[in-house]
């Protein structure tokens, strides 16, 4: 368990460990920050796909071969994101950290499952999610002191070291599928079976608009991540350090969101915890939009409610969306990460098209954000049955 942690603790800094250096690669390389951005939309819609292909891959193959493979792609394309001459090799790049890293996510996820019983299970999971929370809040502080040091290409060195440590470690772990439980289900028959599941649950009305309201949500986060060094560093004109402390403290309120949402479900049925989630965005939008250029504090003000919806919303989402049959929570999980990467990698792009003013373009998301899980809710989802995680807190 501890050699699976540090491998995606190592690879979850690809996302945004650089983001401290766009405005800097921008000058070197002459070119807007919309061109700029496309190495990190690129990176968040490709892992997308990822995570959707190596599931089937490994039910065949086994997870440790999968894994190694993974990884050693996810070094030799940080190694190349680190020599770059251009923005369109860097981002070609970018693609193949994307595929690796999102082999990486499901792979993870499925050795725990194959590894331990349910309450082990749960244990796994909880420290596998802190991972989570522990990248966006390290790769700032690290991707800035290399970027003040060493310069933007540093970044990439170090990823490419972490993602060959990865792939010793990974050499450590056993085999988690034996080949006697493998499957022996064609590829064509594994994706036409996946995308029968993928067509059930997009039929239903509920996971539909659910799984599209969490992916609403966690827009702004990400067109945060797209703009965050250009508002700050270059609007605002903070220091590394200060840039650093507000990204953090942005990432910190990410931190409590979902405990947050566990003191919300003893006392607030899922419709209610819904409603508060709207609420917050609407109170980003318009902070945002009123008083959001006025300092990086104040623009901090306007990021913690829209923080605190994304991460009340997700977990929320998460407990209603994967009571499906047994043959279909996979399915749905895929699909559900599936949805949220690619809407929430459009908003990287959306951030940075051409925007004057990009405190102007987060308030702008913010408010489209708002209005979205607004009719989400006020269309379907103040009707739909919502009782699985209403009865989760029985």
């Amino acid at each position: 368990m501890a050699c699976l942690l540090l491998i995606h603790i190592f690879l979850i800094l690809a996302e945004d460990m650089y983001a401290p250096a766009l405005s800097s690669m921008m000058r070197e390389f002459s070119v807007s920050a919309a061109l700029l951005n496309m190495t990190m939309f690129a990176f968040f819609f490709t892992m997308a796909f990822g995570i959707i292909v190596f599931g089937p891959i490994s039910d065949r193959l086994g997870r440790r071969k999968v894994l190694i493979g993974c990884c050693v792609l996810f070094a030799i394309c940080s190694a190349g994101c680190a020599a770059s001459p251009s923005v369109a090799v860097l981002t070609a790049f970018r693609v193949g950290q994307a595929i690796g890293y999102g082999g990486v996510v499901t792979l993870v996820t499925a050795m725990v499952g194959d590894a331990y019983d349910i309450e082990g299970t749960k244990v796994a999971m909880t420290l596998l999610q802190s991972t989570i929370i522990i990248g966006p809040t390290v790769a700032p502080f690290l991707g800035t002191f290399l970027m003040a040091h060493w310069g933007w290409r540093s970044i990439f060195v170090l990823l490419a070291v972490l993602s060959v440590i990865s792939v010793g470690l990974a050499m450590l772990i056993d085999e988690t599928l034996p080949e006697q439980s493998r499957s022996s289900v064609s590829g064509s028959a594994v994706l036409h079976e996946m995308l029968g599941g993928f067509k059930t649950l997009m039929g239903q009305k509920t996971f539909r608009n659910l799984a599209l309201f969490m992916s609403v949500a966690g827009v702004p986060y990400y067109a945060f991540i797209a703009t965050a060094s250009y508002v700050l560093l270059d609007f605002f004109t903070v220091s590394y350090l200060e840039y650093s402390l507000v990204y953090a403290a942005v990432s910190a309120v990410s931190i409590v969101a979902p405990y947050a949402y566990l003191v919300l479900s003893r006392y607030l049925k899922s419709r209610s915890i819904l409603v508060v989630c709207v609420v917050l965005m609407g109170m980003a939008f318009v902070i945002m939009a009123l008083w959001g250029q006025n300092g990086p504090w104040v623009f901090f003000a306007a990021l913690v409610p829209f923080a605190l919806s994304e991460g009340i919303a997700r977990p929320l989402a998460f407990v209603i969306l994967l009571r499906q049959p047994p043959e279909l929570v996979g399915s749905a999980s895929s699909l559900a990460n599936f949805l949220y990467s690619v809407l929430t990698s459009l908003g990287t792009v959306v951030a940075t098209a051409g925007w004057s003013n990009f405190v102007l373009a987060n308030a702008v998301i913010m408010g489209v954000s708002f209005a979205a899980m607004a009719a989400l809710y006020l269309v379907n989802l103040r009707r739909a049955h919502l009782d699985a995680a209403d009865q989760a807190k029985v």
